[in-house]
């Protein structure tokens, strides 16, 4: 069982539309457990309304914002894989150490602002990095818009910049996730990606998360087969 890590010390990333959409994209192969520990509880209410208009998500959640919770949780080995939706607060670093200490692998969503840097920064040099947990940095709310040269520049950013010390670039997905209306309006419907018709506006969200859990699966297969 894989315990997975959402993290970044900043709000407005992403960490929990992350969190539940590749919970629902890893749940057509997988039996996942989303698990929220911020204490805002943007995942449970994401739960709660879809509990309301009577939608049965493809996963189960957990409500409990203790950590410890996280290690019986592991300790059952009842699931495949436990998303755990962390705190973007500075106040709750204690809480993002106590889950990374149980993680196997984190994922740092991070937008195309520069703004989200630092914030990025901080958290690998501080928490994940000292922990020796492996991780990944995942593009998100890319605007298309804006062009492909402006997402090959972020992507060679990530790249080639100077995140740790004594290190050029850091790990990242292949894949990106788009920004998407259908994303922003989840929450409030009480829906996952996988939940959505294949239309035209809604085939990019669901092109990208089923891509980032392919791509992540299939990294821990080869790990396993050189095991």
């Amino acid at each position: 069982m894989k315990v997975i890590a959402v993290c970044g010390q900043k709000g407005g990333i992403g960490k929990t539309s992350v969190s539940m959409n590749l919970a629902a994209a890893m749940s057509k192969h997988s039996k996942i457990l989303v698990m929220d520990v911020d204490p805002q509880g943007s995942t449970m209410f994401w739960a709660e309304t879809a509990d309301d208009v009577e939608n049965e998500l493809p996963f189960d959640t957990s409500p409990s914002t203790d950590p410890e919770a996280l290690r019986h949780l592991k300790s059952l080995n009842e699931y495949d894989a436990i998303i755990v939706d962390t705190p973007g607060s500075l106040r709750d670093e204690d809480v993002l150490g106590a889950v990374l200490d149980l993680a196997d692998f984190a994922i740092l969503p991070i937008t195309t602002s520069t703004l989200d840097f630092p914030a990025i920064t901080r958290t690998l040099n501080e928490f994940v990095i000292p922990r020796g947990v492996p991780y990944k940095l995942l593009l998100n709310k890319v605007d298309t818009r804006r062009g492909q040269k402006r997402l090959d520049g972020w992507k060679q950013a990530i790249d080639e910049g100077e995140f740790v010390a004594d290190r050029i670039g850091v790990p990242r997905f292949n894949h990106h996730i788009r920004l998407s209306s259908t994303v922003e309006d989840m929450p409030m419907e009480g829906k996952v990606v996988t939940q959505y018709t294949d239309t035209r506006a809604n085939q990019n969200a669901i092109f990208d998360y089923t891509a980032v859990a392919l791509e992540l699966t299939a990294q821990w297969y080869e790990e396993a087969k050189v095991n």
